[in-house]
């Protein structure tokens, strides 16, 4: 998957079904939700998925430090890009490069905990040049939007503790091209 690819369907639902558990997938896989975040599970019972939501038209993200039974290595990339994963999310600047090399859409995520912390998590983003951000907690985006954007490319994705229509619409209005959220009625609701 391009990054264009991922950013048209994004526009399609600009909410990203995030999936913290087995009973997550088929909801999200007859949501209206376009991408679907794989937070949990093991990597050898992702093809079936991945076969089930391209059939859909969806595109499906893997957060790689969540996921188990697999290398975090080269080898453990190639694996999911054969199996036909289209992007992976994780906060290893050299897993971001080895991803990108493998041909994988990549996005790495910031902290917004400890604002020292932020400065040198921004560094390590800009270096490792993802081609999408996803901010945590997303639902403080909005206070932290000048400075992330001043800093950094984008485009953002949104992520953690998002629950109301409203705050999806808020969180597109400062910026983000996606939300990601475990709340199914979003995965649902026209944006």
């Amino acid at each position: 998957m391009t990054r264009d690819e991922f950013l048209r369907l994004a526009r399609l639902h600009p909410v990203a079904a995030a999936l913290k558990a087995e009973q997550d997938w088929f909801p999200a896989l007859e949501s209206r939700a376009c991408l679907l975040f794989a937070l949990h599970g093991d990597a050898f019972a992702l093809a079936p998925l991945i076969e089930q939501a391209h059939a859909r038209g969806k595109g499906i993200v893997a957060h790689l430090d969540l996921l188990a039974g697999i290398g975090k290595d080269r080898a453990g990339l190639a694996y999911l890009r054969q199996i036909g994963l289209d992007a992976v999310i994780t906060s290893r600047p050299l897993l971001v490069s080895a991803a990108r090399a493998e041909g994988l859409l990549t996005i790495q995520p910031l902290l917004l905990t400890e604002e020292s912390a932020v400065v040198s998590c921004m560094r390590q983003i800009a270096r490792a040049q993802p081609d999408l951000i996803e901010v945590l907690p997303g639902i403080i985006f909005p206070d932290f939007a000048r400075t992330v954007r001043a800093l950094l490319p984008g485009p953002f994705i949104a992520g953690g503790f998002i629950r109301t229509p409203q705050e999806v619409a808020k969180l597109l209005a400062t910026g983000c091209v996606l939300v990601s959220s475990s709340a199914r009625q979003l995965w649902q609701e026209a944006a």
